[in-house]
This record gives C-alpha cells, sequence and structure tokens, in this order.
C-alpha cells in the first residue's frame, strides 16, 4: 500500500497556521519572561503552557509528514 502524504494546499495551510502560531509562541514566551522577571510565579504556567502546545504542534507536523499508513 502506497504512502500518501499531504497535499500542497494542505502544506500550505499547516506553514500558514504555524506562522501564525509562532507569532502568539514569541508573544507568550515574552509574557512568560516579564512575569518571571517581575516575581510572578504565573509566569512559569505560561512559560510551560507554551512549550506544551510548541511540542503538540511540532509532532502533529512531523506525523503529517510521514504520511498515513
Amino acid at each position: 500500500m502506497t504512502r500518501v502524504g499531504w497535499s500542497m494546499e494542505q502544506r500550505a495551510v499547516v506553514k500558514r497556521y504555524a506562522q501564525f502560531a509562532a507569532f502568539f509562541a514569541v508573544i507568550g514566551i515574552l509574557l512568560s519572561a516579564f512575569l518571571i522577571v517581575s516575581g510572578n510565579t504565573g509566569g512559569w504556567v505560561v512559560l510551560v503552557m507554551v512549550v506544551a502546545i510548541c511540542l503538540v504542534g511540532y509532532f502533529f507536523v512531523q506525523k503529517g509528514k510521514g504520511g498515513q499508513p
């Protein structure tokens, strides 16, 4: 059975969403750094949330690149 990957349109949509997510990831990291420096423990929570979301997105894209079984 052949493995079918993402079409060009799907890759373009994922790239667009990745750019959108990267923008908000940078904003989240800057916000968490500010909160951590200010002494607010909520900054660590924001940082962990941003990293977790980025990891989930990364693994989703890697799984999609491999094709469907």
